[in-house]
């Protein structure tokens, strides 16, 4: 008012304008904030190693994928997992320590926490030949390609190799196309060794 006094501008309507813009603003940053989560987003790069850090700390579980982080808003945070555990285990001592880890993940994190328990072939030296392989195979494919659940199958003809692969999340290329190049590197650099795969989408950074 009292620059309108004194200049006879009245500058009210353009505060108002003014004031209205910066409520928007603010309004949309809260919005964005709120239901980023509920959309879905890549969770926090701390958390996810805070839940790895807890999962390996057990020796009976000896890796981990497919985690996924859903989070609903304080208090209501959901997370699920596989973590792969020697198939040769007393089946009873690994439910248990996957159990602990539930558990553990509940107190520490504040969330709900379920783990789907993989069992995994150790030191079985064909086996580890040809994984050491389709990792080489994979790599040159592109290093940010992941592989887990890998099993192997021999016939009188050929050997099916049995993987899953990740890709991260926002990747170009579609999960057939993955899919394909996989299996022609196989075909072409693994003689006798057939590829089965499954695309799985990471959704942590």
């Amino acid at each position: 008012m009292g620059v309108s006094y004194f200049f006879d501008v009245n500058i009210d309507g353009y505060a108002g304008v003014l004031v209205a813009l910066f409520i928007l603003w603010a309004g949309v940053g809260v919005a964005r904030d709120t239901l980023s989560p509920l959309l879905g987003q890549a969770p926090d790069p701390e958390l996810v190693q805070k839940i790895e850090d807890i999962v390996m700390s057990r020796e009976e579980i000896i890796g981990m994928h497919d985690l996924v982080v859903h989070d609903y808003g304080p208090g209501r945070l959901m997370i699920s997992l596989h973590a792969e555990v020697d198939g040769r285990g007393d089946i009873f001592e690994l439910h248990d320590a996957v159990d602990t880890v539930e558990r553990t993940l509940a107190h520490d994190l504040g969330c709900e926490a379920t783990i789907h328990m993989d069992p995994v072939v150790c030191d079985d030296e064909a086996v580890d030949a040809e994984h050491k392989k389709l990792l080489e195979v994979i790599a040159g494919i592109d290093d940010v390609i992941g592989v887990h659940d890998f099993r192997m199958v021999a016939g009188p003809s050929h050997t099916n190799l049995i993987f899953d692969v990740v890709v991260p999340c926002g990747i170009a290329k579609t999960a057939d196309e993955v899919r394909a190049e996989v299996c022609a590197a196989v075909e072409e650099q693994m003689p006798g060794r057939f590829a089965v795969v499954n695309v799985d989408t990471s959704f942590v950074r």
